[in-house]
C-alpha cells in the first residue's frame, strides 16, 4: 500500500503559534513621536478610529480632535462631492479651482457664512451637525405657549438662535432657541386696556451692532419696531408708527432698512425704514418710514409668501400668490419689484407657473411651430393638451427663497419650481412633484441655502429636502422617490409622540378658515397649518395644543 501524501494530513494539524521572543520590547514608541508626526498619522485614520483614539489618553484626545483633521474630513465628505457634481456642468477651470482643497473656507462653495465675525469654527462639531442633518437624528424639546385664539398662528419667528413670540397678554418675548423654556427678555407691545391684536411678526439680524430688529404689525394698520441686543439680552422699543397700511396688515417680510407688507385690502407696500441712528436725529423726516412703492391686486387668495433679497447693488422684493387657472387648476403668480441703491423703484415683472405646469418652458416651443402646423416636427413641439402638474385644491402653504419656490398640498406631495431672475427676464425654468409624505402636508419652509423642511398635517412626519439634488433631476426622466428626502427621527420621540384627543377635536372645531380664502375676509390661518422655522442647527415647529394654547417644539441637530 502506497504511503499517504504528506499534504493530506498537514492540513488537519493546528496552525503553530509564533513563539514569543524572550526579549520583548514594551517601549511605547508612539508616545515618543512629536505632535506633528502623530497628527500626520491620525490624518489617515477613518472617523471611527479617530473617535476610539480620543478615548485612549488626554494627548490623543486633543490630537484626534484637531480642527484641521476634521476640516479635511468635512471637506472630503460634504464639499468635494458637491463641487464635483456642479463641476460636471461647468468649465474645466471651474472644476479645477473648486475641487482642489484650500484651507481658506471662503473659497468653498456656499461656506462663507462659517468665516463671518471672526468666529473659530469647531470642525468636528460642524461635521457631526451635517451628519445629523443627513440622517435626521436630533433631540426634541417642547414648551407650552399660552396664546389667545384671536392671535394668528404664525406669531412666532426664529432669527440668529433666538425665538420671538407674541402672547395673548400683548407681550413680546425672546426665548433661547435650543431651550424654549428659557425666556431671555419680554416687553409689552400694548396696554392691557387696549384691544389691539397683533397680526404679523418678522425679524432681521444686524451683524454690525450685534442686534436683531423685530417688527410687529397690528390689526389697525400700525407698526412697532423693537431692537433686541444679543449681548445684554434686552428688548427695547425703537419706534412706533400708526396707520402705516390701509387697514389690517396680514403679512410682512424684512430686510436691512426695508419692510414689505401686505394688507387686508389687497395692497402690497414697500417701505424704507429709518435706522436707529436716523431716529435719534433731530430732523423729523428721518423718523418716519418712506413709502417706496405700492401695488394693488384685483384678486389674491391665501396662502402667499413675501420675500426681499439683495440683487447686485440693489434689492428685489417679491410676492408669490395662488390663483385658479381653468386649464391646470391652482397655479402660482410671482411679481418682482426691483429697487435701486438709492431706494427708487426701477421695474416690475410678473410670471406664472402655468407654462411650467404644462411642461412647456419658455424655450421648449419652436419659434416656427405656428407657421407650419402639419410638419411632424412641429406636432411634436406643440404644448400638451393636458397639464403635467395639476392641483384641484389650493396649496396649504407657500415658501419662496430665490431660486427655489415650494408649495405643499393636501395630496401628500410638494411641488418645486425653479425660478430664474436676471437683469433681462423672469421666468420659471422647470417644475417637479416631490413625493415622500404619507399624509397631507400642512407646511413647508425653504432656506436661502437650498434646504427645505416640510411637516405633515398630523405633525408626526417631518422631512428634510436637499433642493440642489432635486434641481439636478428637473430636466431628466429620473423620478424623485421618497428616499431623496430624510425623515426626522428624534431620539426622545416616544416621550412626545402624539397630541391628545382633546387637542385634535379642538383643531377640527376651531378651523373656520380654509386655504383659498380671500384677503378681504377674516385673517385666520387654518389650524392644521403648522409654522416652520429653521436654521443651520435646529428646526422650530409651532402647532395647536388644546384650547388653552399652542405647543412650541425645537428639534436640535447639534
Amino acid at each position: 500500500m502506497s504511503k499517504r501524501c504528506r499534504s493530506d494530513f498537514v492540513e488537519d494539524l493546528p496552525v503553530q503559534k509564533r513563539l514569543r521572543s524572550a526579549g520583548l520590547d514594551n517601549t511605547d514608541r508612539l508616545s515618543s513621536l512629536s505632535d506633528e508626526l502623530l497628527l500626520h498619522i491620525l490624518s489617515f485614520l477613518p472617523i471611527p478610529s479617530l473617535i476610539i483614539c480620543q478615548s485612549l489618553s488626554r494627548r490623543l484626545h486633543t490630537l484626534a480632535g484637531d480642527s484641521e483633521i476634521w476640516k479635511r474630513l468635512y471637506y472630503s465628505r460634504w464639499v468635494l462631492p458637491r463641487a464635483r457634481r456642479l463641476g460636471t456642468t461647468k468649465s474645466t477651470r471651474f472644476l479645477r479651482s473648486k475641487i482642489e482643497y484650500s484651507p481658506n473656507v471662503s473659497t468653498w462653495l456656499d461656506h462663507g457664512h462659517l468665516t463671518e465675525d471672526g468666529v473659530v469654527t469647531n470642525w468636528k462639531r460642524q461635521y457631526r451637525l451635517r451628519q445629523n442633518w443627513a440622517k435626521g437624528a436630533c433631540r426634541v424639546t417642547e414648551v407650552e405657549l399660552v396664546q389667545s385664539p384671536a392671535v394668528p398662528l404664525k406669531l412666532v419667528n426664529l432669527c440668529a438662535g433666538v425665538v420671538f413670540t407674541v402672547e395673548h397678554n400683548n407681550l413680546l418675548k425672546a426665548w433661547v432657541a435650543k431651550d424654549p423654556k428659557c425666556c431671555l427678555a419680554s416687553i409689552a407691545i400694548a396696554d392691557q386696556a387696549q384691544s389691539v391684536v397683533a397680526t404679523a411678526l418678522a425679524s432681521n439680524y444686524c451683524p454690525q451692532g450685534r442686534r436683531i430688529e423685530v417688527f410687529v404689525s397690528f390689526q389697525d394698520g400700525s407698526l412697532n419696531i423693537y431692537d433686541y441686543d444679543i449681548g445684554s439680552s434686552r428688548l427695547g422699543l425703537r419706534s412706533s408708527y400708526t396707520e402705516v397700511a390701509d387697514g389690517h396688515i396680514t403679512a410682512i417680510a424684512s430686510f436691512p432698512s426695508y419692510l414689505l407688507m401686505a394688507s387686508r385690502h389687497k395692497r402690497l407696500s414697500l417701505y424704507e425704514i429709518p435706522t436707529a441712528v436716523e431716529i435719534k436725529s433731530e430732523h423729523p423726516s428721518f423718523k418716519l418710514p418712506r413709502l417706496v412703492t405700492s401695488l394693488r391686486a384685483d384678486s389674491i387668495v391665501t396662502p402667499m409668501a413675501l420675500s426681499i433679497r439683495a440683487a447686485g447693488s440693489g434689492i428685489i422684493s417679491s410676492i408669490v400668490y395662488s390663483f385658479f387657472h381653468i386649464g391646470c387648476g391652482w397655479s402660482l403668480g410671482i411679481q418682482e419689484l426691483s429697487i435701486t441703491p438709492t431706494g427708487e423703484p426701477v421695474k416690475s415683472r410678473l410670471v406664472t407657473t402655468v407654462d411650467s405646469q404644462y411642461g412647456t418652458g419658455r424655450s421648449s416651443l419652436h419659434p416656427n411651430a405656428l407657421r407650419s402646423h402639419d410638419s411632424p416636427r412641429n406636432r411634436r413641439l406643440r404644448p400638451p393638451s393636458h397639464p403635467a402638474i395639476m392641483h384641484h385644491d389650493p396649496p396649504t402653504s407657500i415658501s419662496y427663497s430665490h431660486p427655489y419656490l415650494l408649495t405643499s398640498h393636501a395630496d401628500n406631495t410638494l411641488t418645486m419650481y425653479l425660478v430664474v431672475s436676471n437683469s433681462n427676464e423672469l421666468y420659471i425654468k422647470s417644475s417637479k412633484r416631490l413625493f415622500g409624505h404619507t399624509s397631507s402636508v400642512s407646511a413647508v419652509q425653504v432656506s436661502d441655502r437650498g434646504k427645505a423642511v416640510s411637516v405633515s398635517s398630523q405633525g408626526d412626519e417631518i422631512r428634510i429636502w436637499e433642493l440642489e439634488t432635486v434641481a439636478s433631476t428637473l430636466n431628466t426622466k429620473k423620478s424623485l422617490e421618497a428616499e431623496n428626502s430624510i425623515q426626522v427621527s428624534p431620539e426622545n420621540k416616544q416621550s412626545i409622540k402624539t397630541r391628545s384627543l382633546d387637542s385634535a377635536a379642538h383643531t377640527t372645531l376651531h378651523d373656520s378658515s380654509e386655504p383659498g380664502e380671500p384677503l378681504d375676509g377674516t385673517f385666520v390661518k387654518p389650524n392644521t397649518q403648522d409654522y416652520i422655522g429653521f436654521d443651520d442647527e435646529l428646526v422650530l415647529l409651532l402647532r395647536e395644543r388644546g384650547i388653552d394654547g399652542r405647543k412650541l417644539e425645537c428639534y436640535d441637530f447639534t
